[in-house]
């Protein structure tokens, strides 16, 4: 259904954009944070100074002043903190090429906030993509070698713990008594994006195929296909 093809997409942007960013932002630190050509020594602020850019962010400009062989530098750094203040002493590095660009090792570090970040997104995109492929190898194995029994059906409820583009999914509950153990076995479909519960009362279901796993019952799919073979999703 249109919601299940969503959920997809969604998993893929994430696990997309968890890439792209892990990808750029470590290029970005390997080819501006290159710290074999940068020599370390000790600078003064000399001014601090801020603006409002047009989203009313605030923007700070930070001046220091530095001695690279016996000359004088003063130039701007590329990273800001508000533990500094004007005539504050700190660590710096400058370019052993271009002097008068300078940086802070450990303020540098907050760049890796990008890639982590993106590492956030492609965890939660790869983890949700597994699962969706692991749950589909399941099904068709369980459909090809699993053992077939007919399940009362019970009733559908609202899946309230999941939600896609502002939707909850359905499950259908059905019910089986063992005749082995003598014991009864509760089971709950798959998510189902269209409420199934008008279509089981018009075609009568009282009872659905389920495929389960002889060795491991808690292995199992409710063949819900029935629901949703004629249904066309055009919203």
């Amino acid at each position: 259904m249109k919601e299940n093809k969503l959920e997809n997409l969604i998993w893929i942007i994430f696990a997309i954009i968890g890439v792209v960013f892990v990808i750029i932002g470590f290029v970005v630190f390997e080819t501006s944070f290159n710290y074999e050509n940068k020599v370390e020594t000790i600078g003064t602020i000399t001014e601090i100074s801020s603006y409002r850019k047009t989203n009313h962010d605030r923007t700070y400009e930070v001046y220091v002043s530095y001695t690279v062989e016996g000359k004088k530098y003063e130039s701007k750094l590329n990273s800001y903190s508000s533990s500094f203040y004007e005539g504050k002493k700190i660590d710096i590095y400058y370019d052993k090429d271009n002097p008068n660009k300078i940086g802070v090792k450990s303020l540098d570090l907050l760049f890796l906030i990008f890639p982590g970040i993106g590492l956030i997104f492609l965890i939660i995109g790869g983890t949700g993509i597994l699962v969706k492929v692991k749950k589909r190898k399941l099904e068709k194995s369980l459909k090809e070698n699993g053992e077939l029994i007919y399940a009362n059906y019970v009733e559908t409820v609202l899946n309230t713990s999941y939600r896609v583009n502002g939707k909850h999914p359905y499950n259908v509950i059905c019910e089986w008594n063992n005749p082995l153990d003598n014991k009864k076995y509760m089971f709950k479909s798959k998510n189902i994006w269209v409420n199934p519960k008008n279509i089981i009362e018009e075609r009568n279901i009282k009872q659905f195929p389920i495929y389960i796993d002889r060795n491991n019952k808690e292995k199992y799919v409710i063949d819900v296909d029935v629901l949703t073979e004629n249904i066309v999703d055009l919203r």
